[in-house]
Order: structure tokens, then C-alpha cells, then sequence
């Protein structure tokens, strides 16, 4: 359930604070926590209609919930899209965008750089239900064509990749998927919805885990799905869409509504969307310098004796700094990965670390440092951690707010070669 339409003028950071023009309750600056399940009807007949979709309103918090709807019309707003349907996690975001699209029997091409989740997602749950994946190098445009298939009903990227950090070729990607009309997946989670363009990318859907940067300090889960406006789901949509195509433009979120949240019910609560939404009003300044910090970090890493490599696509060195700049506008959020020389000396690292956290989290504003092939990516088979770019030797860095200094130097005393 999306609100009025932002105001023209307003820039994105604009829109993080105030959303799109409305009034609360009692003349609040804030929309009320709504923690309610259920909502009363003045009259059976407005039951009704509400129920059939006739009419909008609010009838049960699995479905949509004030507090909730507060914060995808913001979001909705800051993206200039077409609608948005917060969900209870970021996997939660992944599995409906994808669900939507598809039936037993279809096919889905994603980038082999995937987050790990995502991998599971797609190769085990998925599949498991008569869904294929091919996997490809987004990258490599001709990858991308000889992925496709008569039955491909989706493709899914991730804006940049996590642990990898590489940037997809969008450019090849839509020139593949715009004559098939085969819509294009973006995971933008490292980007969040302020850095994220659909426009350069050519997204039709862009997910993220609200889980990350939108709330600041780790306080909740969360995930959206926004329908970017791009793709015509009324008249050319994937099978999967069926009667839900009588809805027109909306058929795509109509069908995630009123088919998963009904059925599977990832519902997010009210306070969790309360949180996001206080948390978007800062999201820019600490977007600012969490950017600036990884930047500065990324390429004093870059000379450390103890570093062998660094990923970072704001470093012109990076093999995607280009697409960076070309695709993103040189946003290349607050997360870096570097190499040590073995999984000893990433484990002899992550211990001597004093300010910066050891946990498995991003976009917090405390910096955070993981082994992911010890952690997220344990259950992986060695050759697939290091296909998914997290090898034995790569530690993911995620940048806070702190001062810069005090972050470089704990990391330079936890790199250090003496005992």
C-alpha cells in the first residue's frame, strides 16, 4: 500500500527525512507504531471490499500494517518507483522477488558472485521445486547470452557483489534480457536505496536487506522489494504472473501480496519499520563518511606489506572501478575485502582486533570485520567459497563511523607481524 506521490522537487536525502507529503496522527512528526494484528471495519460491506482488494485499507498486520506502509512509501519515494513491499529479512526479499516470477519448470541465470544466501537460495531451495539456475559471470556479456534460455524467467544480480565486490556489465545484461523481456533482479544492498539508480542499471526490481545501514546500528531485520516501474508485468510479464496480470502495472507486488504474504506470511513488524524509518533521516551523513573512511582505508590496505590484495571498486586499480564509476556514479559503498597470505594470518588478525568488531553484519555504524570462509561460508565446499570470491585468505571489512584514524590504527596494530 503506497501513499501520495513524492514531492517533485525533493532529492533523495530530502526524502529520507520527510517521505512523501502527508499528516500523522495528533500532527506527530513521526507515523505511530502501529502494533496491532488486526484492524476493525466501520461496516460488512467495507469488510468486503477490502478483502476483495476493492478498497484500500488495513485488515491484517501480515498483510500490511500502518507502520509498515509509513516506510515503504518512503522508500517507494526515495527510489521514484512504481511501489515497495517491506518483508520480514533480506533472504526474505530475495526468495519473493524471485518466487513471483517463476513456476516448476522455469530458469533463472545469476551472476556467479552471488552472496552466499543467495547461492543456497537459487541451487538448493529452488531447484529442489523444479526451478534451474545457470550461472554466469555478469561480467561477460557473452556469458550472459549463452545462459539464457526459452524458459529463463529472470536474471539476478547484485549491484556489488559481497564478499567479491565486482560490478556486472549492465550495459551487455540489457542488451541480452530487453528483446527476450526478461526482467532484471538487482540486489542493491550495499548501495542501500539512496546510492542505487534503476535507471543506470536498467533493474526492473531492486531488493535490499533492511538488515544493513537502514536502521544504523543493528537493531533489525528486514527487506524490501521495490518495483522500479520499468517492466510492463500486465501484458509481459513472466508466466509465473498468471490471473495476477489482471492488475496491470501492479501485477508483480499485487502477486507478492496477496499470494506469498497471505501464504507464507514473512511479514515485517511495526517496530522494526519504525526503527528503519527513524534510521533513514541519518542514512546520508553516515553514508558520507562511511564512504569517505573505506575509501581512505581501501587504499592504505593497498600498501600495507601484509596486504596481498585489495577489493575495493572505488580504487582505480580495481578491475570494475570503470563500472563503477559508469553504472554507480563512483558509489562504492563502506564494505572492502583484502587478502592475507593464509586463513592463520586472517585468524591471527581478526584477534588482535580492539576497536573494530568481530561479527557477521555490515552497514552498521560499528566497523565490522569476518573470515566469511569460516563463518557464512563454512558449509561451502572450498572450491565454491572460492568461486563465490571467499577464499581461505580474504577477510570482509565493513566500514562504521568512527574516526578514521582510530579505525586505520587498530587495523594496522592487528596486521602487524610481531607477536
Amino acid at each position: 500500500m503506497n501513499g501520495p506521490p513524492a514531492h517533485p522537487t525533493w532529492r533523495k536525502a530530502t526524502l529520507l527525512v520527510h517521505g512523501p507529503p502527508q499528516r500523522h496522527a495528533y500532527g506527530a512528526t513521526l507515523p505511530p507504531v502501529a502494533i496491532a494484528t488486526a484492524f476493525e471495519h466501520a461496516s460488512a460491506e467495507e469488510m468486503e471490499a477490502v478483502f476483495a482488494h476493492r478498497q484500500e485499507s488495513f485488515s491484517y498486520s501480515r498483510l500490511g500494517n500502518p507502520t509498515v506502509a509509513a516506510l515503504e512509501e518512503r522508500i517507494t519515494a526515495i527510489s521514484r518507483a512504481r511501489g515497495t513491499v517491506a518483508v520480514a529479512s533480506g533472504m526474505s526479499a530475495v526468495a519473493l522477488a524471485l518466487l513471483a516470477m517463476v513456476r516448476s519448470g522455469d530458469h533463472i541465470v545469476a551472476g556467479k558472485h552471488v552472496f552466499g544466501g543467495t547461492y543456497t537460495l537459487l541451487d538448493t531451495t529452488l531447484n529442489r521445486l523444479g526451478v534451474s539456475t545457470s550461472w554466469a559471470d555478469l561480467r561477460d556479456g557473452a556469458q550472459v547470452v549463452r545462459a539464457l534460455r526459452p524458459e529463463t524467467r529472470a536474471v539476478i544480480a547484485e549491484a556489488i557483489s559481497n564478499p567479491a565486490m565486482t560490478i556486472p556489465d549492465f550495459d551487455a545484461i540489457r542488451a541480452a534480457c530487453a528483446p527476450r523481456r526478461i526482467p532484471l533482479i538487482v540486489d542493491a544492498t550495499l548501495l542501500t536505496p539512496l546510492l542505487f539508480d534503476a535507471g543506470t542499471t536498467g533493474a526492473d526490481v531492486a531488493i535490499y536487506s533492511g538488515s544493513k545501514f537502514l536502521a544504523g546500528a543493528a537493531t533489525t531485520l528486514g527487506g524490501l522489494i521495490v518495483d522500479t516501474g520499468r517492466f510492463d508485468w500486465g501484458h509481459d510479464g513472466p508466466d509465473a504472473l498468471g490471473d495476477f496480470r489482471r492488475t496491470g502495472a501492479q501485477a508483480y507486488l499485487s502477486r507478492i501480496r496477496q499470494e506469498f504474504m497471505v501464504g507464507i506470511g514473512p511479514c515485517l513488524s511495526p517496530q522494526a519499520a519504525f526503527l528503519q524509518i527513524i534510521g533513514l533521516e541519518t542514512l546520508a551523513l553516515r553514508l558520507e563518511r562511511q564512504r569517505s573512511s573505506a575509501q581512505r582505508i581501501a587504499e592504505w590496505l593497498q600498501r600495507h606489506p601484509s596486504v596481498r590484495s585489495v577489493a575495493y571498486p572505488g580504487l582505480a586499480s580495481h578491475a570494475d572501478h570503470n563500472r563503477c564509476v559508469r553504472y554507480l556514479d563512483g558509489n562504492a559503498s563502506c564494505v572492502l575485502s583484502f587478502n592475507l597470505e593464509s586463513r592463520d594470518a586472517c585468524f591471527r588478525f581478526l584477534n588482535r582486533l580492539q576497536l573494530v568488531r568481530r561479527a557477521a553484519n555490515l552497514g552498521d555504524t560499528q566497523s565490522l570485520a569476518l573470515h566469511p570462509a569460516s563463518t557464512i561460508y563454512q558449509a561451502f565446499w572450498p572450491a565454491q567459497r572460492d568461486e563465490l570470491g571467499a577464499p581461505e585468505t580474504l577477510i570482509r571489512l565493513s566500514v562504521g563511523i568512527e574516526d578514521v584514524e582510530d579505525i586505520q590504527a587498530d587495523l594496522d596494530c592487528a596486521l602487524s607481524k610481531n607477536p
